[in-house]
């Protein structure tokens, strides 16, 4: 299960599109507004976006920049009524990792969006392998399973790497339990999400001993967690 923006100012597109995707068990954000649209990807994650370029004015083409400048590894599909050669070498070239000609074939159209997330998943795990990440006194070490902080190596277990690992590369944004189940774990894991309230609490016990301010995932009740780089504490005169 996966979360999918569609983006389309032609109404009954729109809620075909979202009825395709809701009845293959994803969760849907549906919009004609291009600002709002903006506005859910700096706000949500989400796995891939679906958008019909041509009814998106000005510029149809710096829109879809603009959504892949925000994320350059999630999906982006186009769908339109446009078939000409030219249209789409462009968005192919510049933005587009796939691009579908309306009316769109349902069985088609679920086909393509299943080989888009299959191959987001495969791409986020590569580079899950060889990226390393840091942030003020916390370091990841994903080859090696185990967290720097300050120097001292803390041992981690996969599952703690993994949630830590989601927060650190979405810092200073608000993930809900649900979300972080689904980013840090998959859609394969099986518990509530108060699971995510246990992970950070064992983070918390491993990590905060070694840190010389608070700590940087932070807890905003009734929303979630957010990793967040402490302010530097004043200095005494």
């Amino acid at each position: 299960m996966a979360t999918v923006l569609t983006l389309d100012r032609d109404a009954l597109q729109l809620a075909v599109l979202a009825s395709l995707l809701k009845h293959e068990g994803h969760r849907v954000h549906a919009t004609g507004d291009p600002e709002a649209a903006l506005a859910i990807l700096q706000s949500a994650v989400i796995d891939l976006v679906i958008i019909e370029p041509a009814t998106q004015r000005p510029d149809g083409l710096r829109l879809c920049q603009q959504i892949r400048q925000l994320n350059p590894y999630r999906p982006l599909m186009i769908v339109s009524e446009r078939a000409d050669e030219e249209q789409i070498y462009r968005m192919m070239m510049v933005a587009a990792d796939d691009y579908m000609i309306k009316p769109l074939s349902p069985r088609l159209f679920v086909a393509h969006v299943h080989a888009l997330l299959r191959r987001a998943e495969q791409v986020r795990g590569q580079r899950w392998q060889d990226q390393n990440v840091a942030i003020g006194e916390i370091s990841l070490n994903l080859q090696q399973m185990h967290a720097v902080v300050n120097g001292e190596r803390v041992a981690l277990t996969p599952r703690e790497l993994s949630l830590l690992h989601a927060l650190m590369e979405n810092a200073n944004r608000v993930l809900s339990r649900d979300q972080l189940m689904r980013v840090a774990w998959g859609d394969r894991f099986v518990g509530t999400p108060k699971a995510v309230d246990v992970y950070v609490q064992r983070l918390r016990r491993k990590i905060q001993p070694h840190l010389t301010s608070g700590f940087y995932i932070q807890a905003l009740r009734g929303f979630g967690y957010k990793f967040e780089m402490p302010r530097p504490q004043p200095v005494a005169s």
